[in-house]
């Protein structure tokens, strides 16, 4: 007896809708940001050195959620472009990343945009379902 093909729904699947509302607002963020000369994975780039400078190419890969590998072409656009600074590499130890003035520069001009297209994607939610919202994906990526 041959088995019975049903057809799943795509909306049913709680993965998929995240997906596809991770790609909506990507697209919408990376149109935002493009006027700054950056994408989303460099603005990430930037605003974590903003937080925390000094951290190590490594410990910025984790932030971002990429492999150094991937880190490093990105990386390398943002120096060239004078907007990251590299420390001088001692033998053995991490390159010490920074945020350059020009770098500063950029997200200060961005995170308005930025904080602009949050608040338009997030309309629709009350404060508490952000909150919770922002708790529940938190859980999911730890």
């Amino acid at each position: 007896m041959a088995e019975t093909f049903v057809p799943m729904d795509p909306n049913a699947q709680l993965g998929y809708v995240l997906v596809r509302c991770a790609e909506q607002m990507a697209r919408a963020w990376h149109e935002a940001l493009r006027e700054h000369g950056v994408n989303p994975r460099q603005f990430s780039m930037l605003a974590a050195l903003a937080h925390d400078p000094g951290i190590s190419q490594g410990e910025l890969a984790r932030r971002v959620l990429v492999t150094p590998q991937s880190l490093g072409e990105s990386l390398t656009r943002l120096i060239d472009a004078g907007l990251i600074g590299r420390g001088i590499v001692e033998r053995g130890r991490p390159a010490q990343l920074s945020l350059t003035a020009a770098g500063r520069e950029v997200l200060t001009r961005a995170y308005p945009v930025v904080s602009a297209h949050q608040d338009e994607a997030f309309a629709a939610l009350t404060d508490r379902e952000r909150t919770d919202l922002a708790r529940i994906l938190g859980k999911l990526m730890r």
